[in-house]
């Protein structure tokens, strides 16, 4: 069994993979992100008392996926917690850390990241790793239960190199809209079926990863899936999520909060709500859905959110985990 947990961080990415070896529960964190300035993930390795983590994963370099990650090393420096491995796709040199900001308050932020991991790898041992696309990487869960990279592969990366332009810019001012072609796509999968967690993965590397032939998906049924980008217009990628074998109501999963840029786009939220096989599940309630015009009605509708402004709903209304629980040919939500 492995357990799947979204935190809700807002605007960004937070996610805790848990499962089980000879009776003991292992963890693995996809991103890390500050909200609301608190950090989830680290309450969560507080609150369970976490003592050894199997792998810590940057899916890419910008800011709403690691703001949270030098805090996280540093209390578990502080506090004796074993981080086995570091894993992003990035490479620690000025030119592609610098060319993954727009401002200077993150590229510091970034690089002051990256210059306590390669303390912790000098003095402490840090195993710290590029990872890309693999076929002959698998990474075990529990039993019968593995972890594969499927991107970036050298096509997204080379495209990052070259600084191939995005059509429009979706992201804050802090973060250049290249790097998302240096997003991952991981694969957790048993013999049943599979999830797939896509960051702010680009609709052309579904399409890679998706292909009949030479593809990294199978002829395996989707369990689940996370939505790229927060449910952005221009990652959605129709034909790729269409052309999945499934099961009934498959849950996909958007990680999004307040943002300027329209996440997630009302046409996403339309597609997958006419796909009768996939049941939309959001981290936050409200979030960019809080303001009262005619996008925002629609999408309420469909996910069923309570109509309020912010200041009046309670912590626990909006904010939690989403958890859920890929035991055998399921992977469900927990109530």
């Amino acid at each position: 069994m492995v357990n799947i947990i979204f935190k809700n961080v807002g605007q960004g990415d937070s996610i805790i993979i848990e499962w089980f070896e000879n009776g003991k529960s292992k963890f693995g964190v996809i991103d890390c992100n500050i909200y609301q300035k608190q950090n989830p993930i680290l309450q969560h390795i507080i609150d369970h008392e976490i003592k050894e983590i199997e792998f810590l994963l940057l899916s890419h370099p910008h800011s709403d996926h690691f703001s949270g990650f030098h805090e996280l090393l540093m209390h578990c420096r502080n506090k004796g917690v074993t981080i086995k491995r570091f894993l992003h796709t990035s490479e620690i040199t000025p030119d592609y850390l610098k060319t993954a900001s727009r401002s200077l308050e993150s590229e510091e932020a970034l690089f002051l990241l990256f210059d306590l991991l390669k303390v912790m790898r000098n003095k402490e041992g840090l195993l710290l790793n590029t990872v890309e696309d693999n076929a002959f990487l698998k990474i075990p869960l529990s039993p019968g239960y593995i972890m594969e990279i499927l991107a970036p592969s050298s096509v997204e990366k080379d495209k990052y190199v070259r600084g191939e332009n995005f059509p429009f810019d979706e992201e804050d001012g802090n973060s250049n809209p290249n790097a998302n072609w240096l997003s991952t796509i991981l694969k957790i999968s048993n013999e049943h079926g599979y999830v797939l967690l896509t960051s702010d993965a680009e609709s052309s590397s579904l399409t890679r990863i998706g292909k009949k032939k030479n593809g990294r998906i199978g002829e395996s049924k989707l369990l689940m899936a996370q939505l790229p980008h927060h449910g952005s217009k221009k990652n959605l990628n129709k034909t790729f999520w269409q052309l999945r074998k499934r099961v009934e109501k498959t849950p996909i999963v958007i990680s999004v909060g307040e943002n300027g840029y329209k996440h997630p786009s009302k046409d996403v939220i339309e597609f997958f709500h006419k796909n009768a096989n996939y049941d939309i599940v959001s981290t936050n309630i409200v979030g960019a859905l809080s303001k009262d015009d005619e996008r925002s009605k629609i999408i309420k509708g469909i996910l069923n959110i309570v109509s309020m402004d912010r200041s009046q709903i309670p912590i626990g209304l909006y904010s939690g985990d989403k958890i859920f629980v890929f035991d055998g040919k399921t992977c469900v939500m927990a109530s």
